[in-house]
C-alpha cells in the first residue's frame, strides 16, 4: 500500500506541476446557504474506495465516508493544528489550545451533513463541496461523559432510518476515535419536543458507549468533542451540544473550515490517496435490532434480514414489514441471487421470453441467470416471473450460482429421489449448513420457499 501510495503520489504531483504551466481556471461553488465559494481547483488526491455519502447512506449506519470525515476532525484537534484557528478573544482569554489531552479527544459529525459519493478516481475541491454543501466550521464542545452518551441517544432517536424517517436521521452521528451501539428493538424515551423533528431524551435507554480511544467510558470524565459550528448552536437533535457549549467556557467555534480540515488530513496525513484503511467501515458503531417489526431479535431469520437489506439484496415489503412468511416467485427469487452477486450487467442482449419485459425489476436478473445457467424458462418462450419457487428450485439455484460444486453421498432425505434434478444442490446445501430438512427424514422440496428462507440460505451461503 506504501508503494501504490508513493506512485499514485508522484503522479498527482506531475500533474500538479503540469497544471501550473498551463492557464489556471478557477471554479466556484453555491452553498446550500446560496453563498457561492472560490474553489482550489489545484487541490488533487486520489481514492482507491468508493466513499459512501449518497442516498442518506451516513443517516442509517456507519459509513468509510464518515470514518474518514470525522477522522480528520480528531485528527485536527489531536496534532495541534488547531491551535492555530482559535478566535482572537479566544487566545486573549488563554483558550488557545485543547484543553484534555488525546484520550480524551473524539469527533462527531451529523450523517444528515455528507451528502455526496467520493468516486474511486480523483478528486478535488468541488467534491469535497458536494459532500458538504455548507460552510460549516469546526466547534469544540466539552462534555462529561454522560452529556456525550446523551447527545448520542438524542442522534439515534429516529433509527431505524426509512424514508418517512430519513429527514430526522440526519442527527446521526459518524465518530471518530470512539465506539458506540444502538439497540433498535428499544424504544426511544421522548421527553420534551425539540424543533420540528425531534425530542430530547427523559433517559438513556438505546445507546451504549463501550470505549473511547481504546480505554473504558467514563461517565463523569470530560471530553472534548470536535464537530460543527452548527452542532455547537443545536442544530437538528444537539441539544445537548448547546447546553454542554454554554455551560464550559471553553467551549467555542473556531476560524476552520471544515472541508479544509478534511483536505488537510488527506494531503497531510493521507498524502493524497484514500487507500485501503476507508475500503469499508471500520466498526465504529454497531448497531442492532430489525428494522421490521416483523423480525425479531433472536428469529432463526433475523441476521439473514439485516444483512439482505443492507446489502441491497431485499427490503421490506413495506416501509415497516417484511413479511418474512411470504412466498417469493421466480423473479424474485433469482433479482435476490443477482443483487447478492453484486447485481452484474448481462451479457446477453437478446431475451428470449415474451412474459419478461424491459423495464421489469427482473429483467436483468432473468438474462443473468439464464446465461450462467442458473436457470432457464419454463418454456422457450416464457419464464414464469410470477409462478413461486419450491425449497428443491431455490437450493438448485444457489448451487448453480456457485458452479455446481461436485458432491459426495447421497441424500439422507426420503423425499429426495436419487435421480432428482434437485438431489446434488440438496446434498450441497446440507454439507454447507445453508439448509437442511424440514426433519430428519424430510427436505419437503416441493414446499413453497418463504422470503425468510430465500434470505437465509442467501446468507449462509455468502458467509
Amino acid at each position: 500500500m506504501k508503494t501504490t501510495k508513493r506512485i499514485l503520489g508522484i503522479l498527482l504531483a506531475l500533474c500538479l506541476s503540469f497544471s501550473l504551466t498551463t492557464t489556471a481556471f478557477a471554479s466556484s461553488f453555491t452553498d446550500a446557504h446560496g453563498n457561492v465559494i472560490e474553489l482550489d481547483d489545484t487541490l488533487e488526491a486520489y481514492s482507491t474506495v468508493a466513499l459512501s455519502g449518497a442516498d442518506n447512506a451516513a443517516r442509517k449506519q456507519e459509513t468509510n465516508l464518515g470514518d474518514l470525515w470525522t477522522d480528520a476532525l480528531r485528527w485536527f484537534a489531536v496534532s495541534g493544528k488547531i491551535n492555530d484557528y482559535f478566535e482572537e478573544d479566544d487566545v486573549t482569554a488563554g483558550n488557545n489550545k485543547i484543553a484534555v489531552d488525546a484520550d480524551h479527544i473524539v469527533a462527531l459529525w451529523n450523517g444528515g451533513n455528507l451528502r455526496a459519493d467520493i468516486a474511486v478516481g480523483k478528486f478535488g475541491a468541488a467534491e469535497l463541496a458536494a459532500v458538504l454543501p455548507y460552510p460549516n466550521k469546526a466547534a469544540v464542545v466539552y462534555m462529561t461523559g454522560a452529556q456525550l452518551l446523551e447527545a448520542l441517544e438524542a442522534a439515534s432517536q429516529a433509527l431505524p432510518c426509512r424514508a418517512s424517517s430519513a429527514d430526522a436521521c440526519a442527527s446521526f452521528m459518524q465518530v471518530s476515535g470512539l465506539k458506540y451501539s444502538v439497540d433498535m428493538d428499544k424504544a426511544y424515551d421522548a421527553g420534551e419536543a425539540y424543533g420540528k423533528l425531534w425530542y430530547k431524551a427523559n433517559s438513556v435507554n438505546r445507546v451504549a458507549i463501550s470505549e473511547v480511544n481504546g480505554k473504558a467510558f467514563e461517565a463523569d470524565a470530560t471530553y472534548a468533542v470536535v464537530t460543527s459550528n452548527a452542532n455547537f448552536n443545536g442544530m437538528d437533535s444537539s441539544y445537548m451540544f448547546k447546553e454542554a457549549a454554554a455551560a464550559n467556557e471553553k467551549s467555542t467555534i473556531t476560524t476552520a473550515v471544515v472541508r479544509d480540515i478534511v483536505w488537510m488530513y488527506i494531503d497531510e496525513v493521507l498524502e493524497n490517496v484514500v487507500g485501503d484503511d476507508y475500503a469499508a467501515a471500520q466498526d465504529r458503531i454497531s448497531i442492532t435490532g430489525s428494522v421490521f417489526t416483523d423480525v425479531k431479535t433472536g428469529e432463526y431469520y433475523a441476521d439473514a434480514v439485516a444483512w439482505a437489506v443492507k446489502q441491497g439484496v431485499t427490503a421490506g415489503a413495506t416501509e415497516t414489514t417484511f413479511a418474512p412468511y411470504d412466498t417469493c416467485t421466480r423473479a424474485q427469487t433469482v433479482t435476490f441471487l443477482w443483487r447478492a452477486a453484486g447485481s452484474p450487467a448481462p451479457a446477453a442482449k437478446e431475451n428470449p421470453f415474451t412474459d419478461v419485459k424491459e423495464g421489469a425489476y427482473y429483467y436483468d436478473a432473468v438474462l443473468w441467470a439464464v446465461e450462467n445457467g442458473i436457470t432457464g424458462g419454463t418454456s422457450a418462450s416464457t419464464f414464469s416471473p410470477n409462478t413461486t419457487v419450491t425449497r428443491a428450485q431455490v437450493v438448485t439455484f444457489l448451487y448453480r450460482a456457485a458452479k455446481s460444486p461436485a458432491v459426495t453421498g447421497e441424500s439422507a432425505f426420503t423425499d429426495v429421489a436419487s435421480d432428482a434434478y434437485y438431489e446434488d444442490a440438496v446434498v450441497w446445501a446440507v454439507e454447507n449448513e445453508i439448509t437442511d430438512g424440514v426433519n430428519e427424514t424430510s427436505f419437503a422440496p416441493a414446499q413453497s420457499c418463504t422470503r425468510a428462507q430465500i434470505v437465509t440460505f442467501l446468507f449462509r451461503s455468502y458467509k
